[in-house]
């Protein structure tokens, strides 16, 4: 416990501030999802453009800005006592992407499993020009089935 304590004050100032603040957002976009249909939670997302790959132009600032929020999005939801996968996780950085005016792409993707209890799995990430910056862990596995992008993109 002492060990994450340092390493939290080890963070700069403006991913504690991020941290702090992903908390209990992860909590609320988690209840969200559990009580909100998905017709209306998603218009959080942002502006719905069918199943299409698309990628957008960041200059440098901006893809390291969206990386390190990705990560604490990502070392936040590790320590949450509610589940805070991936569609919490790219909620949340989309949120912060869109108060930074970073221009993202959010995919949401779906596959089909062998397993006869979960015949489906989906998966949520956030990519910022062509990186992905949240839910990056086995995303290529995921056929898309809807993207949404910042409003900023025309």
């Amino acid at each position: 416990m002492f060990k994450k304590l340092l390493s939290f004050t080890r963070l700069p100032v403006r991913e504690k501030i991020w941290f702090i603040l992903f908390y209990p957002l992860s909590g609320i976009i988690r209840a969200m999802i559990l009580t909100i249909p998905y017709r209306y939670l998603s218009k959080f997302f942002g502006e719905y453009r069918r199943n299409d790959q698309l990628s957008v132009l960041v200059n440098e600032t901006e893809k390291m800005t969206a990386w390190r929020i990705g990560r604490i999005a990502e070392l936040c939801s590790a320590y949450t006592p509610w589940e805070s996968k991936c569609l919490v996780q790219a909620t949340m950085v989309r949120i912060l992407l869109g108060y930074y005016g970073i221009p993202y792409i959010m995919h949401l993707g779906a596959t089909l499993t062998k397993d006869l209890k979960e015949p489906m799995k989906a998966h949520a990430w956030v990519k910022v020009g062509p990186w992905v910056v949240s839910g990056r862990d086995g995303h290529t596995a995921f056929g898309i089935t809807a993207t949404y992008t910042s409003r900023s993109i025309g």
